[in-house]
């Protein structure tokens, strides 16, 4: 029984000499997989989204909306269209004979709609430096400073418009710091949702997403 250990060493090893050479990271077009079934849907109508956080300076559902319909209007084969349908903060998707009678006439097409909040809080955190050489836990020589942090959560329903169901629902929840405290509220509202964007058209179109692999060589 001795010789057991010993032969499974001698397989690791031959194992390891098979693949000697370093593994290299690759990417990988991954085909994407829609929530949707083919041909659901000619048309995407996006609505102004209620903002949860309404600031004065900034109108986030409205935005929110422009972008969308302009990131689908380049990735959709189809009609792309806006419909301002805002019902004094109720929630969205709750209500399908309302969304029956504003898709009437429109049954191959699809709202997106759904609530969003844009907010910015600034908080203390250790500046990023090379730790001390006296010692690992040794902080005294870090100091605090503030970083602006910005986080866009958005509640998405995609609605039917011939039966006023909502077909699917998503959260997403972005967020990015900023070391400039003056950073506008139009700057990070870019950044995040481009990444909500990102997460979401593969969902919907089904599109392919890349992925990193390792490869082994010999």
């Amino acid at each position: 029984m001795r010789g057991t250990p010993i032969f499974a060493l001698a397989i690791v090893l031959a194992a390891a000499a098979c693949f000697s050479r370093p593994p290299v990271p690759v990417k990988v077009e991954m085909p994407g997989v829609s929530a949707f079934p083919p041909g659901l849907f000619s048309e995407i109508i996006v609505t102004d989204f209620r903002d949860d956080v309404p600031s004065p300076d900034f109108a986030l559902g409205r935005e929110l909306q422009g972008y969308l319909a302009a990131e689908l209007g380049r990735s959709f084969k189809g009609t792309v269209s806006h419909m301002d349908l805002s019902r004094d903060g109720k929630a969205a998707a709750d209500d399908p004979a309302f969304w029956k009678q504003a898709g009437a006439g429109r049954e191959r097409a699809v709202f997106l709609t759904g609530s969003a909040g844009l907010v910015g809080q600034t908080r203390k955190a250790l500046e990023k430096k090379k730790l001390p050489t006296v010692g690992p836990f040794n902080i005294d020589r870090r100091g605090l400073i503030e970083q602006r942090r910005w986080t866009l959560s958005v509640d998405l329903s995609v609605v039917s418009a011939a039966t006023g169901e909502a077909l699917y629902k998503i959260t997403f929840r972005e967020e990015r710091d900023y070391i400039d405290l003056d950073k506008p509220a139009e700057f990070a509202f870019a950044e995040l949702a481009d990444r909500i964007r990102a997460r979401f058209f593969p969902v919907l179109f089904g599109a392919p997403t890349i992925e990193e692999r390792i490869l082994l060589q010999r």
